[in-house]
């Protein structure tokens, strides 16, 4: 399922305004930022290090990009000339400069390749025209066009590209698919609509490009670009209704791959923005993510698995998640709510006639209230899933409506339910979920289960507990997205009362997870203490607590007699080998195991 995970800080912006765009690097996991008109530098997303900067007197007109052919980095330079350098320049000023007659608007890359827009439309190859540049004159893809913005998506080894210019009627959309057989023959999309143009997007999915199209009646319309003759002035069909995000002001898409896109915009309340990641396929809001400052300029970019985007006066990175779909995640469950009654049920209501003067029966009824209150309550919560059923909400949107109340309350029987109704609960929940659970209080839980745990700690007990607690560690969940949430909801001791379970459910004394075998069940329980030492490795080391000590030789012994188990076992690998051979009806060559272990035999003569 595709998430956005915990934002951070990457640099200070200088002028949002100014802040031209983020390119990659020849390595990965590094960017480009041309923060403004006179500075650039190169960032490492994984530790927000400055690894280098170039400055210029002479202001970029385009952000800085690495071009691979080349092996070289290229910029524009007041609309009128190319710089080419390498990464050990610091100032740019003296660096050669590259002059064309015609005014550049931008550069473009397509596959590690850089691309010259020239101000009258037309694209060409850098290292097509740099030779004769003096001499060179662009075609002109349309009189008296003033290009308002350009658009790109590479698709194998084709360029598509494009700008919107701006006309008394609205915008208008020319558009090229260029390759080394056809160069500059555009094709002219009239963007006509009674409403406002509030954002725009090239969108490659199934071997196709679409211009996606999106209006202040909060409409986005999606066009697949197909070459013709004749100008064209429909806007495509209707994509899907925008309902998180206000189409009042502008609103950012860029596409993520070719069944998700990221759209950023303004909160519908005007208190901040939003951003999304949106299910293309099946037509669903998959993850979002709030933020307290929105700007009308919104700028949005894509590089490797991370989105970089200004907010405030500062450049912030968002790593995203791009899982395998589960199916119950994007469209929920459309099972028919029965409300029919079966004619085989019969109800059977039984009375009881009470004496009000009774003490005992004044203590009885005081318990019949508490008990019609859970029932009603239960009922609410009944109806209101009902209701999300109907709708055919999906399981991860349904949870984040039901599940902070369940909290709220630590209403446990709530949990259970859904823990036994849902099998696509997020990250961020079960680690809620597990924090509640570690210190919730014993009388939320009851006593009605008999099954005896061996050596169980008591701030872990009754049985229920503990029965909860192992369908949560049972949970199929991503290490990546759990682990900054065990951060931030776990305290150190409740970590550490985890771990001493996990432990003990590592040992001999442990049982197995439900739906699990004892194999599932080891790898599951080693993932999760794998998990709990990183969420608080810092604290665990630097702590003289003698309870957290204890905890971490027990994990060590642990660990080692785990290991000694693994070398004992590699010791008969010879001999299973050869009764697999035999079973097989194989001949068995001893010592030539493709393995690599080896058995050694004693012989007496």
């Amino acid at each position: 399922m595709a998430k956005l995970l915990s934002y951070y800080r990457l640099c200070p912006l200088i002028d949002t305004k100014n802040l031209l765009g983020i390119a990659e690097d020849t390595e990965k996991g590094i960017v480009i930022v041309t923060l403004g008109r006179n500075i650039a530098i190169k960032y490492r997303l994984s530790d927000q290090k400055q690894i280098c900067s170039w400055r210029s007197k002479e202001k970029f007109s385009s952000l800085v990009q690495y071009d691979k052919k080349l092996e070289k980095y290229v910029a524009v330079f007041n609309q009128t000339f190319v710089r080419i350098w390498s990464e050990d320049e610091e100032t740019l000023d003296k660096v050669k400069k590259y002059k064309f007659n015609h005014p550049i608007h931008t550069i473009i890359n397509h596959n590690g390749e850089t691309f010259v827009v020239f101000k009258t439309g037309s694209v060409y190859p850098l290292n097509e025209i740099l030779e004769d540049r003096k001499t060179f004159t662009p075609a002109t893809i349309s009189e008296d066009v003033e290009i308002h913005d350009v658009l790109h998506i590479s698709l194998e080894e084709d360029l598509y590209v494009g700008f919107l210019s701006k006309t008394l009627e609205g915008f208008t959309f020319y558009w090229t698919i260029y390759t080394y057989y056809s160069k500059n023959a555009f094709s002219k999309e009239n963007l006509i609509n009674e409403d406002v143009l509030k954002g725009y997007s090239l969108f490659a999915s199934n071997k196709k490009v679409h211009l996606l199209t999106i209006w202040d009646n909060a409409k986005i319309y999606k066009k697949e670009l197909v070459r013709h003759d004749k100008e064209q002035s429909d806007l495509g069909e209707l994509f899907i209704i925008l309902e998180n995000i206000s189409a009042e002001h502008f609103v950012k898409i860029v596409p993520l791959d070719d069944k998700y896109i990221a759209i950023y915009g303004s909160d519908p309340n005007e208190e901040g923005a939003i951003l999304l990641i949106y299910n293309t396929q099946f037509k669903v809001t998959q993850s979002k993510q709030i933020h307290k400052l929105y700007a009308n300029d919104a700028k949005l970019w894509r590089t490797y698995n991370f989105i970089l985007l200004p907010v405030g006066q500062n450049l912030i990175v968002v790593p995203f998640n791009l899982d395998c779909e589960q199916l119950v995640a994007l469209i929920g469950s459309h099972k028919p709510v029965q409300t029919k009654i079966d004619s085989d049920i019969a109800f059977v209501t039984e009375y009881e006639v009470a004496n009000w003067n009774n003490e005992e029966n004044v203590a009885t009824k005081k318990k019949k209230n508490k008990k019609l209150q859970k029932q009603k309550a239960n009922s609410s919560f009944t109806s209101k899933l009902e209701e999300y059923y109907k709708e055919g909400l999906p399981e991860a949107l349904i949870l984040e409506q039901i599940i902070p109340e369940i909290l709220e309350e630590s209403n446990i029987k709530l949990m259970e339910d859904c823990l036994r109704a849902f099998t696509d609960i997020p990250e961020a929940f079960l680690a809620k979920i597990l924090q509640l659970l570690l210190v919730c209080n014993k009388k939320k839980f009851t006593k009605s289960d008999t099954k005896e745990y061996n050596q169980i700690p008591e701030e872990l007990l009754p049985n229920q507990r503990i029965a909860l607690l192992d369908k949560v560690l049972a949970r199929p969940f991503s290490d990546i997205l759990l682990l900054p949430h065990l951060k931030s909801q776990l305290s150190v001791d409740e970590a550490v009362l985890l771990l001493q379970y996990l432990i003990l459910q590592l040992s001999e004394e442990g049982h197995n997870l439900p739906s699990m075998n004892a194999s599932k069940t080891e790898e599951c329980l080693i993932k999760w203490t794998s998990l709990v030492l990183d969420s608080n490795y810092q604290k665990f080391v630097l702590s003289k607590d003698s309870i957290i000590e204890g905890v971490m030789i027990k994990c060590k012994n642990m660990v080692e007699e785990h290991l000694e188990v693994v070398e004992s076992l590699k010791s008969i690998v010879p001999v299973l080998s050869k009764l697999e051979a035999e079973a097989k009806g194989k001949s068995y060559s001893s010592g030539r195991l493709a393995n690599g272990f080896y058995s050694i035999e004693i012989i007496d003569y």
